[in-house]
């Protein structure tokens, strides 16, 4: 069996099906409805971090600094609790149930396994710790809090299991006969409400059973899910497939493999299985860079803004480059003009038209370029922020910002240094494009020259 024939008979219906996946979509849309969480956070932590003494001197005189803090509090340090919803919500919409219970289900139920402390434990056990003894008399205050370590990124893989879980019980229950009906002539969103009820009741009390059940297994610093599936799960995978850049490359690989045959790579292998690990590492990168760490410093390399910034130059591919040559060199009429009518869109990272106007699907001339591209390009940025020639990146890049934009934003501080390798990577990409382009350009010249000449005679 030849290659090809084992990719269209094994490879693609395997990517097929996962594409098609009810739960990875599900995940995959409830990270993409965090787009603007993420956005709006990153450029206020942005905005409230850059390196620049003078200005850092100057919203701090004013007061800025502390109200540029308060939308990354409330986006990026509790993604957890947005991603828990839109997730089941999305799960919701493919069992064709209300969405917006589903996701209330599953957002009081992750709460609720959600470790709660008390002001008071926290303080008495630092006096504690620390052999301090209170003035007679004096009070500790005491209030109940949920800290912010596990309704974070540290929570984002419990939210995407109670998600999943909760909707599919939901589901299960209400397929099942098993939910209060409500009598006819009750408005519709009453009768939904009431319909939750029982599924809600029996969620939560799964969740808080096995919570305390996970307590009692005989392993250090385990206090409940949240701590176990971080510890077992979640950590190890960002430590070996979203934080390695040979995860990296193969996720890329195969994503631009399956572009070539067709299959939209991004939203087959990117978005539902590495979105979540490289998101968790971006706000990882975002609450160190608050903390008043260097850009060089950061504890990441790969996360989504590495993705967007290096691997996506002109859309899937890196074909800015190329358009930009077709519209200035090409021979052939064909793809000068296809070049010219694609640029704007190219900018943005739209580059449909070349992908299926060349085209790069099943397109024997351009799989060695379509796939090399993005991954040359990615080592190299890789290579160039190891020795800190190109700074850690933190800020989400908007889907559609334009080329160098997007450098300028996800760098922070040191963004021209971002904008400055994508312009390098834009030339670096088409130099590797020209040779098999201008086999297909010189192919395509040659028919057009001859349906000319036959025309003629």
């Amino acid at each position: 069996m030849s290659f090809k024939e084992t990719i269209q008979e094994k490879v693609i219906p395997t990517a097929n099906k996962i594409a098609s996946n009810k739960y990875l979509k599900a995940v995959s849309d409830g990270f993409m409805s965090l787009m603007p969480v993420i956005i709006i956070g990153s450029i206020f932590s942005l905005l409230n971090s850059l390196a620049i003494k003078p200005y850092q001197e100057f919203i701090t005189k004013i007061g800025l600094k502390p109200f540029l803090a308060i939308p990354n509090t409330i986006t990026n340090d509790i993604l957890a609790i947005y991603a828990v919803f839109f997730i089941a919500y999305n799960l919701a919409k493919y069992f064709e149930k209300d969405q917006g219970v589903a996701g209330m289900i599953a957002l009081f139920t992750f709460l609720a396994i959600t470790p709660i402390n008390n002001t008071a434990n926290i303080i008495n056990g630092f006096l504690s710790s620390n052999k301090i003894e209170l003035a007679k008399g004096v009070a500790v205050p005491s209030s109940n809090v949920i800290p912010y370590e596990w309704i974070g990124s540290k929570g984002l893989f419990v939210a995407i299991i109670v998600a999943l879980v909760s909707t599919v019980i939901y589901n299960w229950l209400l397929d099942k006969g098993l939910s209060i009906k409500m009598p006819d002539g009750v408005p519709p969103t009453i009768a939904k409400s009431f319909a939750g009820l029982m599924p809600g009741f029996v969620i939560i009390i799964l969740f808080m059973f096995l919570n305390k059940v996970v307590t009692l297994l005989p392993m250090k610093n385990i206090t409940g899910l949240h701590s176990v599936v971080y510890t077992l799960i979640q950590a190890p995978m960002e430590a070996f497939l979203g934080n390695s850049i040979w995860s990296f490359i193969f996720a890329i690989f195969i994503a631009q493999l399956l572009w070539f045959f067709g299959i939209h790579g991004v939203t087959a292998i990117i978005l539902p299985i590495f979105y979540p690990l490289w998101t968790s590492l971006t706000t990882a990168n975002i609450t160190a860079m608050n903390a008043g760490t260097s850009l060089f410093e950061l504890p990441n390399i790969i996360n989504r803004s590495f993705f967007s910034a290096y691997a996506l130059v002109g859309g899937s591919g890196m074909t800015l480059g190329l358009c930009i040559y077709m519209a200035l060199r090409a021979r052939s009429g064909q793809y000068k003009t296809l070049g010219k009518l694609a640029f704007l869109a190219n900018i943005c990272g739209i580059n449909e038209p070349i992908v299926f106007a060349v085209p790069m699907v099943l397109n024997p001339y351009m799989i060695i370029p379509w796939i090399a591209a993005p991954l040359i390009t990615a080592l190299s940025a890789y290579f160039l922020t190891v020795i800190n020639v190109l700074p850690r990146l933190t800020t989400i890049i908007p889907l559609g910002t334009p080329v160098i934009m997007s450098g300028f934003l996800a760098g922070g501080a040191e963004g021209w240094r971002v904008a400055l390798f994508q312009v390098v990577a834009i030339v670096l990409s088409a130099v590797i494009y020209i040779p098999f382009f201008n086999a297909l350009d010189k192919k395509t010249y040659e028919n057009e020259k001859a349906i000319a000449e036959g025309e003629l005679a």
